[in-house]
C-alpha cells in the first residue's frame, strides 16, 4: 500500500512537471516597411513572404509573395501558390496582406516574482468579450510596479498562451494570494488600478502626456461596426473549432483602433490619472490642481472630509461608494 501511494505521488509529480506552457508571440508584418534587399539594375525585390493578394476583380491569390519596385516605385508581385507562379501588375492589385510572423517558445512559469507566473485571471478584448483563464505579466527591466508593457493569456483547457502587447486589451485581471489586481490598457502598456469602481485611480507613467490613451476611451471613438465585426469573427472562429489563440489574437488586433508610438516611459510619482468609466473621460491630477479636479468629478456626490494629496486613494474609494 505504501509503495502504491509513493508510485501515485511520483506519477502526479512527474505529470505536473511534464505539462509545458508554450508562449506565442505574433508580429504583424507591415507591407510598407518591408525591406527590398535584392537588386537587378533599376529593379529591387523583397524576400518571399506568405500572404494574400486581393485583385481588383474581387478574386484573391494566396502563396509566397515577392514584391518588386522599379526605380523605387512598386510595380508588380510574383506569387508562388505551390501549384503555379503568377506575376501580377500593380494596377490589378486591390490590396496585399502578409501573414504575421509567429514565434513559439516554452515558458518557464517558475519565477520568484509571482506576477510573472500564470495565475487565475481574465482579459477583456476590444469588442467587450471577457475571457477567463490564466494571466502572466511578461515583465522585464523596463517595467514598473504599476505599469507593464506586455502580458500573456492562457485560455482555459489549453497549454498555449498568447502575448498581448500594451493597448491590445481593454483590461486584464490577475489573482495572486486571493487578491485580484486589475489593469487597464493605456497607451503602449497596462496601468494598475489603485481604486476600482466608477472612478479608477492610477499613477501616470507619461507625465508630459495629456491625450486620452485608455484603450476603452479609444474604442468608444471607434467605428462600432468594426468592433461588431471583430466580435462576430471571434465567435465564428470558436464555433468553427479554429485555433483559440489565433482567434483571440485576431480579435484583439481587429478591435484596436489607434497604435500610438511614444518615446521612453517617464515616471512621475507626483501625478495621477482618474478615469471616469461612466463618462469615458480622463483627468490628470497633481498637487496644483487637486481641489479643482476633485470638485469637478464629485459634483452632486456627498463625500465627507476635505480631499488631501496623501489621502487621495481613500477619497476616490469614498467617491465610488456615493457616485455610481
Amino acid at each position: 500500500m505504501k509503495n502504491l501511494l509513493l508510485a501515485t505521488f511520483f506519477f502526479l509529480a512527474v505529470s505536473g512537471h511534464a505539462q509545458k506552457i508554450v508562449l506565442r508571440s505574433v508580429t504583424v508584418v507591415d507591407i510598407n516597411t518591408i525591406p527590398y534587399p535584392n537588386s537587378l539594375g533599376s529593379t529591387t525585390s523583397s524576400q518571399p513572404q506568405k500572404g494574400t493578394v486581393k485583385l481588383t476583380n474581387g478574386s484573391e491569390v494566396k502563396g509566397k509573395i515577392t514584391l518588386f519596385k522599379k526605380k523605387e516605385v512598386f510595380n508588380r508581385v510574383k506569387v508562388n501558390t505551390g501549384e503555379e507562379k503568377m506575376e501580377i501588375p500593380a494596377d490589378q492589385i486591390a490590396s496585399i496582406v502578409l501573414d504575421p510572423i509567429v514565434y513559439e517558445k516554452e515558458y518557464p512559469n517558475n519565477f520568484k516574482n509571482p506576477e510573472k507566473n500564470f495565475q487565475p485571471g481574465y482579459i477583456v478584448l476590444p469588442n467587450g468579450m471577457k475571457m477567463t483563464g490564466r494571466v502572466a505579466q511578461l515583465r522585464d527591466f523596463s517595467d514598473y510596479d504599476f505599469f507593464v508593457y506586455n502580458v500573456a493569456f492562457l485560455p482555459e483547457g489549453t497549454t498555449v498562451a498568447s502575448t498581448f502587447k500594451g493597448g491590445r486589451l481593454v483590461e486584464f485581471g490577475q489573482e495572486i494570494n486571493g487578491v485580484v489586481n486589475r489593469w487597464d490598457g493605456y497607451a503602449d502598456g497596462y496601468l494598475l488600478r489603485l481604486t476600482d469602481g466608477r472612478f479608477r485611480l492610477s499613477r501616470n507613467p507619461y507625465s508630459k502626456t495629456k491625450d486620452e490613451f485608455f484603450t476603452s476611451v479609444k474604442n468608444q471613438a471607434a467605428d462600432e461596426l468594426s468592433k461588431e465585426v471583430a466580435g462576430q469573427a471571434l465567435a465564428n472562429n470558436f464555433g468553427n473549432g479554429e485555433n483559440v489563440n489565433e482567434s483571440l489574437e485576431n480579435a484583439a488586433n481587429a478591435g484596436q483602433v489607434v497604435q500610438e508610438v511614444l518615446g521612453g516611459i517617464e515616471i512621475n510619482k507626483k501625478e495621477y490619472l482618474i478615469f471616469d468609466s461612466a463618462n469615458k473621460s480622463v483627468e490628470t491630477v497633481n498637487k496644483s490642481n487637486l481641489r479643482e479636479v476633485l470638485q469637478k468629478i464629485s459634483r452632486g456626490c456627498a463625500v465627507e472630509g476635505e480631499p488631501t494629496w496623501d489621502k487621495l486613494t481613500e477619497y476616490i474609494n469614498q467617491l465610488n461608494i456615493t457616485c455610481r
